[in-house]
């Protein structure tokens, strides 16, 4: 099954040093036109080096028109070029976007901006979090969001694996070509180069185009992606000398929300994906936020996929309202979306 019919409008909702930040909203003409919907805010993954807006799985927009929920899917800016502070900044501008700007230019989709469900894959999973911790004091004039819901989220980014050579399985780049991509890096910072990414290959000769895909597998295995995230060079040895306490200075503790969060009641319900047997981010991260959710007294559900890997969803095109206890990925998603339908009050 394709993508059912829906209309795609485009938006400029940033713009840094001459470089427009786009992003995509999906809506459908209500059958119920007077009934406000929730908001999905959609932030794709890439390990904050990669990926596109356009990187929605068929399986959330589908259920998104098939139940009138507008979707929005924002550029944010992406390492090494940018930091994880630029990220931060985006992702929360297009959050604000979304709350103050959709119902003014698309009426028609009639989208509650106090129901405002911010959800994302893997980094993506991440944006989602440090923007629901902005949240914890209050704005006045920028709804909190009504939910949270976390695909086999990257959370825990200040743990020591992130701080050393990180491997991912079948990724591979030559020595030489590492050498030069690395290199290549503050030439990039010195100019102020932006990237908002690349998109993810399709086929095995798409793959071998990519020019993201070998850049994050040299960070990755030169161990200086918390370099990167945090724009201090060196941050990741401090960490694996002194752990992240001591290296970690008080305007980068917000990149660190299990380490730095300030979690409360208040904090948005969450339901969490993760596959028990994924090989990039461990589901002991999604562990992890659970546990600390659930001592703080935050609704939060937590729906484990057994032996599920990295993006087990990639080819789930629907997911068919669950029977039974039914372990299958499109069932356990299923339950999961009945969950935040329930939390956003559908």
């Amino acid at each position: 099954m394709a993508i059912r019919p829906h209309i795609k409008h485009t938006h400029v909702y940033t713009t840094h040093q001459a470089t427009d930040l786009h992003l995509d909203v999906y809506i459908t003409q209500p059958v119920e036109p007077k009934i406000p919907k929730p908001i999905i805010l959609w932030l794709h993954g890439g390990y904050l080096i990669t990926g596109s807006r356009n990187a929605i799985p068929k399986w959330l927009l589908n259920y998104a028109i098939a139940h009138q929920w507008p979707l929005v899917s924002p550029d944010y800016r992406v390492l090494p070029e940018s930091t994880g502070f630029h990220t931060i900044e985006d992702v929360l501008s297009a959050y604000t976007w979304v709350a103050q700007s959709l119902n003014q230019l698309h009426p028609e989709c009639r989208a509650d901006p106090t129901r405002i469900i911010v959800a994302g894959a893997s980094a993506g999973g991440w944006c989602a979090l440090v923007s629901a911790l902005h949240f914890s004091t209050p704005v006045d004039t920028i709804p909190s969001p009504c939910a949270l819901f976390l695909l086999y989220p990257m959370t825990d980014p200040g743990s020591e694996k992130w701080a050393q050579s990180v491997s991912l399985p079948g990724a591979t780049v030559d020595p030489d070509t590492a050498r030069d991509l690395l290199e290549d890096i503050p030439r990039r910072i010195a100019r102020g180069d932006i990237s908002l990414g690349e998109e993810f290959p399709k086929s095995e000769e798409e793959l071998r185009t990519r020019k993201r895909l070998p850049l994050l597998y040299a960070i990755l295995e030169k161990g200086v992606f918390l370099d990167y995230l945090t724009g201090v060079v060196g941050f990741g040895q401090k960490v694996l000398s002194g752990g992240l306490t001591e290296a970690v200075e008080e305007r980068a503790k917000q990149l660190f929300p299990l380490d730095s969060g300030e979690f409360g009641s208040s904090f948005p319900p969450t339901v969490v994906v993760h596959g028990t047997a994924d090989g990039e981010i461990s589901c002991g991260e999604s562990v992890k936020l659970v546990k600390k959710l659930e001592e703080v007294g935050v609704g939060v559900q937590y729906l484990p996929v057994p032996g599920a890997d990295h993006v087990f969803d990639l080819e789930l095109e629907e997911c068919p309202l669950a029977e039974g206890d039914s372990e299958e990925p499109g069932a356990v998603l299923s339950r999961a979306l009945q969950a935040l339908r329930g939390y956003a009050n559908e």
